[in-house]
């Protein structure tokens, strides 16, 4: 047998070692000869079966930290190691690639390049997604856009949002496919595999509905005042019946604050977001990243965690705390048909 990849193999004594950092599995390996401790600790690729006692074998093996002997690792772009050994560790067949190449087929769309918005498409792009589509035509401010995409805003002479992170993104993750497209229309006529929508105050109803009749995955990301909502993650009808769609979350809202529909109408209202404040970078940081992870969930064949539920992370903070919402009775969304 052989380790896992991606293990760190550390010495605690002369006569034992761990196996692993992350406290899911970390394994104190103990009781060895020096010897033995010594070809552990350099075991990388090598089998171990002759290297440990027999008691320490299962103790790997119950552990999941071993893979078959003369098992071969599968290539993957150096760029996308990180990726692949990370994924690999918790998945019981040991083998991150296949996310990995899961995502390099993907398209997701990214609607509103705030700085929350920004940061995940940035975040998906360094994570192998291989094409991703950008909306967003309103004027370029100086604190829009976010990281490393916001590096040469200024030299580039980009009018608008979407074009200066496209540019960006073309030398963050040359090898990602970035392409704007002008309006929620053209985002849904490609039916990309997944879409982030970015906005002040709200999410736009009249988008949520169009999302949803188009039958695509989506997750909105909403910034207001010094706060953050990431989620829920919508996915079609025939994959979750139980769960709550964007309109199910105003009626709960409505529910609780009969003058929301006014409110919400102001915050949607065309050139509202011009009285927004902007996104404090690590509001940012923490709400585009928690959205990037949401949809590589997705991607990779998984469940979001907020499939039902919404991320809360407010300033000064930055504490996501994921609260959970049921399909509202009212609704006429898929979650409630069949």
């Amino acid at each position: 047998m052989q380790l896992r990849q991606g293990l760190r193999v550390l010495r605690r004594a002369r006569d034992e070692v761990q196996v692993g950092v992350d406290p899911r599995w970390a394994v104190r390996v103990g009781g060895l000869t020096p010897e033995r401790a010594e070809r552990l600790l350099r075991a990388g690729d090598r089998p171990v079966d002759d290297a440990l006692p027999a008691s320490a074998l299962a103790a790997l093996r119950a552990a999941g930290l071993l893979r078959p002997r003369g098992a071969r690792a599968r290539r993957v772009r150096p760029d996308l190691v990180p990726e692949a050994l990370a994924h690999g560790l918790t998945r019981a067949d040991g083998d991150g690639v296949d996310s990995v190449r899961r995502r390099s087929r993907a398209t997701v769309a990214v609607v509103g390049l705030d700085r929350a918005g920004t940061t995940a498409a940035s975040t998906l792009a360094l994570a192998g997604v291989g094409g991703l589509l950008l909306d967003d035509p309103r004027p370029l401010g100086p604190a829009d856009v976010a990281g490393p995409v916001a590096a040469r805003r200024t030299v580039d002479g980009a009018t608008d949002r979407a074009t200066a992170v496209v540019d960006g993104l073309r030398r963050l993750a040359p090898r990602t496919r970035v392409h704007v497209r002008r309006g929620l229309g053209a985002v849904l006529a490609e039916r990309p595999d997944a879409v982030v929508t970015a906005s002040a105050g709200a999410t736009d109803p009249a988008s949520a509905l169009a999302l949803l009749g188009a039958d695509l995955p989506h997750l909105p990301v909403v910034t207001r005042e010094a706060d953050a909502l990431v989620g829920p993650f919508v996915r079609a009808a025939a994959d979750d019946r139980a769960l709550p769609c964007l309109r199910c979350l105003d009626l709960h809202r409505a529910d609780a604050d009969p003058a929301w529909p006014v409110v919400l109408a102001q915050l949607v209202a065309p050139g509202a977001d011009g009285h927004a404040p902007g996104v404090p970078a690590a509001l940012a940081a923490v709400a585009g990243g928690l959205a990037a992870a949401e949809v590589l969930a997705h991607l990779d064949g998984g469940s979001p965690r907020t499939a039902g539920a919404q991320y809360e992370v407010p300033v000064p903070s930055a504490e996501p705390r994921l609260r959970r919402w049921a399909a509202h009775p009212a609704c006429g969304c898929a979650a409630l048909d069949g």
